[in-house]
């Protein structure tokens, strides 16, 4: 097991994370522009917290939302679409009288941390208030606020903060996490251990899907009116007349190599019946892949003809829910005891 994948798995791990842009949207308008810019059911009371979308005018995810409620105002973080991109996205899809102030927040950073003890990091570094912070919620520190969301599966942290400041925290951060087992970590290992938990990441979307396709039904408003409808609503419903034809599921194998499965097409009694999205060698689980298909087929324990077999995701039994903040400590980690990190295997 690498260092970066223990940290995650069974520490704690911290990265800066410049993928993730900050737009803010402010004012009288602010609201309208949100709920037209992202599809999901937003009613945030201030410090909530919500996982959302945005779409482009074919119904497809171009980028991955955490909305964070401020008063009446709106920060962004968002991971897939940044900068000049991400500022042209919202203004060219704002409606007719719709006029928020709109902002990339370039003077701020993201510092994430990961893993079943990040609680007990985030807590040392920012106070014992934080490890009390309910899941998809913030909190307001000096500089800027913390976010408990998460990527991972395990417990998961997103700290904002003016630059400056955020870079003279980083010291802290660093002894913090190195007295509890953890250290800094790539990019890569963060999206590998995403990708085990199957969690959306617009890096992997393939042409010509939309959330339905995606398994992202739960982040899409039905019950909006026509007068408030969101980027990309059309192309759904469309396809939703039309039927869902493919499901995205996620796939294990003992047999295939992942250089093998990137452009794969897969089979079923020797009829096509999907193809590879994305496919990594897992550190836990050996060969794992994402895939396209048919939904006659989308379930799981469906053995394909190539060797893989439909698996449910989570594909690991994740250490955070193991771990309870209000009775386990980090120094007496060995009373806790985990059952093995693959999901259906022995002890």
């Amino acid at each position: 097991m690498s260092p970066d994948y223990q940290a995650i798995r069974e520490a704690v791990a911290w990265r800066r994370a410049p993928e993730l842009a900050l737009l803010s949207l402010r004012g009288d308008d602010a609201r309208d522009a949100l709920l037209h810019l992202c599809p999901s059911r937003l009613l945030l009371r201030d410090a909530q917290v919500e996982e959302s979308l945005l779409l482009d005018a074919d119904g497809r995810p171009i980028a991955d939302v955490l909305v964070c409620a401020d008063d009446e105002d709106y920060l962004l973080i968002v991971e897939g679409l940044g900068g000049d991109a991400l500022l042209a996205h919202v203004e060219a899809s704002l409606p007719a009288g719709c006029a928020p102030e709109v902002a990339l927040e370039g003077g701020r950073a993201v510092l994430s941390m990961h893993g079943p003890w990040a609680w007990d990091l985030v807590s040392r570094v920012l106070g014992d208030d934080m490890m009390a912070l309910p899941y998809l919620s913030l909190f307001r520190i000096d500089h800027g606020i913390c976010v408990r969301a998460g990527k991972t599966g395990e417990f998961g942290y997103d700290v904002v903060m003016e630059r400056e400041a955020l870079e003279a925290l980083v010291p802290q951060v660093e002894a913090a996490a190195a007295a509890l087992g953890g250290r800094e970590v790539s990019a890569e290992a963060v999206g590998r251990c995403r990708f085990e938990n199957g969690f959306f990441d617009p890096a992997h979307v393939p042409a010509g899907v939309t959330p339905l396709e995606l398994q992202l039904g739960w982040r899409l408003d039905w019950r909006r009116d026509l007068e408030r409808d969101f980027v990309g609503r059309a192309a759904i419903d469309a396809r939703l007349a039309a039927g869902v034809t493919r499901r995205r599921v996620m796939l294990t194998s003992d047999v295939m190599l992942s250089g093998a499965m990137l452009s794969g097409v897969l089979h079923l009694g020797g009829q096509v019946v999907g193809e590879v999205i994305r496919a990594e060698d897992s550190e836990a689980l050996g060969p794992i892949a994402s895939a396209l298909l048919d939904v006659r087929v989308a379930h799981g324990g469906v053995r394909l003809d190539e060797g893989a077999t439909v698996a449910a995701p989570p594909l690991v039994d994740n250490r955070s829910l193991h771990v309870d903040p209000r009775r386990h400590t980090f120094e007496a980690r060995d009373e806790i005891v985990f059952p093995p990190l693959v999901r259906g295997s022995e002890a």
